[in-house]
């Protein structure tokens, strides 16, 4: 038998972390090559830093950079969502899943 709300939890993580994914990788790949421009002290941070230096370079020029900063920030509060709910919710699909096994 199908389980609709594991089903359910299983695509809202799934969608959660590739949404979140993409516009983490959208926002790095656009605040990474303007980060060259201002030298090496502002790149080598948001090279060497895949998350926080993105979100650092586009905090320190928002005026510029506020779309990618918003990617930014977005996909990293959809992937800790994805996160909360798998490690939250997840250990119960597991219960209920072993008790069908017994």
């Amino acid at each position: 038998m199908i389980d609709a709300w594991f089903l359910t939890f299983l695509f809202t993580v799934a969608i959660l972390i590739a949404v979140g994914g993409a516009l983490l990788l959208v926002g790095y790949m656009a605040t990474l090559p303007a980060a060259f421009d201002f030298g090496w002290r502002v790149w080598a941070p948001t090279l060497l830093l895949p998350v926080v230096g993105p979100l650092w370079f586009a905090r320190s020029h928002w005026a510029e950079y506020a779309k990618p900063g918003k990617q930014l920030l977005f996909g990293v509060l959809l992937l800790l969502v994805a996160g909360g709910l798998l490690y939250g919710a997840g250990p119960h699909f597991v219960d209920r899943m072993a008790g069908g096994i017994k």
